[in-house]
């Protein structure tokens, strides 16, 4: 089975030695586009199992483009750039991205991320049949996305996840480590800011005032516990 990569990147000297690599590989069939409107078109013409997204663009950035792909699109994005500051780490997770890769990189360690979320897609990330409900929401497991009455709320493939995770352990304190050896499936060598980007990203989502959340709650210096029906 070979996957269909969309590799969105403006520096074609990096595009070339990149596509040369996932070609050799032979599981990945690539499609490159240099700016937003050639990824735009990319997408409406074909579907793709993971996107490959540098962030410093020509016009729109690839947040941006993130932003506007996560409307429809649900499948892995995992940023390229060589911006590595926190700041843009964090937006560019919260944003809808699913892993976040500082350039310059080893194409081994490109490849193993993006075996890891394609191993996470195919594995379908939960083992529940029936749709979630809690307050006035409802999570489609066919679908991969959550509602709120008429309302289509988009999530990346790892907020999707994420809250599954949440609902399958819904009253259990789950650590901070614990939660990402589950979604990354490797340690976190200390840096979690990961999960508490997307984390912060669900809340914004689902939680009326995300800075008092009821459904996702704070255990402090521990993890975080999901209350499907909280109090008050």
């Amino acid at each position: 089975m070979q996957y269909r990569v969309l590799l969105v990147e403006d520096d074609r000297e990096n595009c070339d030695i990149l596509l040369h690599y996932l070609n050799k590989i032979g599981d990945y069939s690539t499609v490159v586009a240099h700016d937003a409107a050639e990824a735009y078109e990319a997408v409406r013409q074909q579907s793709f199992d993971l996107i490959l997204l540098d962030i410093m663009l020509p016009g729109i950035d690839g947040i941006d483009i993130c932003v506007q792909l996560r409307k429809t699109l649900y499948c892995p994005i995992i940023f390229i750039s060589c911006l590595d500051d926190e700041e843009t780490i964090v937006r560019a997770m919260r944003m809808g991205g699913d892993d976040y890769l500082t350039k310059p990189f080893r194409y081994p360690v490109l490849q193993a991320h993006m075996e890891a979320v394609l191993r996470r897609m195919n594995m379908g990330g939960a083992p529940l049949a029936e749709d979630i409900s809690f307050g006035p929401f409802v999570l489609s497991m066919k679908e991969h996305a959550l509602m709120r009455e008429d309302e289509r709320i988009a999530l990346s493939p790892t907020e999707f996840e994420l809250l599954v995770y949440f609902w399958n352990h819904q009253g259990t304190v789950l650590g901070f480590e614990e939660i990402y050896h589950y979604i990354w499936k490797k340690p976190s060598c200390g840096d979690l800011r990961t999960v508490f980007s997307h984390v912060r990203n669900l809340r914004k989502k689902i939680e009326k005032n995300p800075s008092e959340p009821r459904y996702i709650q704070t255990v402090p210096r521990v993890g975080y516990r999901f209350e499907a029906n909280p109090q008050g």
